[in-house]
């Protein structure tokens, strides 16, 4: 049986696509027969592969909506073991619908049981937020990778955060479990990050990655 993982955060701009397509070809390569599923209506997975809206024929949004099965709106990248079903929110109405769908907490869980045998890893990627979308994901899943970015600001609203997800587990899926707390975005050079980094250890020992995702500036300025 594979294993569901949603990726998730409620803050945004903190690498949670990026985490979620990464390990995901990661794991493709390592012969993990993979699903990534775009649960953000911003629809930055389609994005990173250069997929446009003429391109996808269906997507979550009529999974969530229309009730089309999930096998329709899987899409080959290129990639052996790699899929996705990207985001096709083309408009705030649209938005609106997919959020409304999303009420029924198990809407997700339900839809990827069939499923769940025909991959190893099933990737979420949630949208920013503890809205409908992302506690479907939650609701769905085995486990729970949380990005955060390497400030204060993110410190200080993580425990808010993994409290919240407790309680989605507690009511809608006792089986969810963090799998992981990992640091993003962190500068060894900056006294900060060092000292975030180090109080993030403190606090949360164990749940903490020891893996660190470095902040890469060529990166982010290519893509400003």
């Amino acid at each position: 049986m594979g294993k569901i993982v949603a990726i998730a955060s409620q803050k945004g701009g903190v690498g949670k696509t990026s985490t979620a397509i990464n390990l995901g070809v990661s794991l493709a390569i390592f012969q993990k027969k993979t699903l990534v599923i775009d649960m953000d209506p911003q629809g930055s997975i389609a994005e990173t592969f250069h997929l446009n809206e003429f391109e996808i024929e269906y997507g979550i949004f009529d999974i969530f909506v229309k009730k089309i099965p999930l096998s329709s709106a899987l899409m080959d990248i290129g990639l052996e073991n790699f899929e996705i079903v990207p985001s096709n929110v083309r408009d705030e109405e649209d938005e609106v619908e997919l959020y409304t769908s999303a009420f029924h907490i198990k809407l997700l869980s339900n839809v990827l049981q069939p499923y769940i045998d025909l991959y190893d890893y099933i990737l979420i990627d949630c949208p920013p937020n503890l809205g409908t979308l992302t506690m479907n994901a939650l609701a769905a899943a085995n486990s729970v990778i949380i990005p955060i970015q390497c400030e204060y600001y993110s410190l200080k609203s993580l425990g808010k955060f993994l409290r919240s997800v407790k309680n989605i587990g507690n009511k809608f899926n006792v089986k969810l479990s963090i799998l992981g707390i990992l640091i993003t975005m962190y500068d060894k050079r900056l006294k900060k990050s060092r000292e975030i980094a180090n109080d993030m250890s403190k606090s949360f020992k164990d749940l903490l990655f020891q893996t660190k995702i470095p902040r890469n500036s060529k990166y982010r300025k290519h893509h400003l």
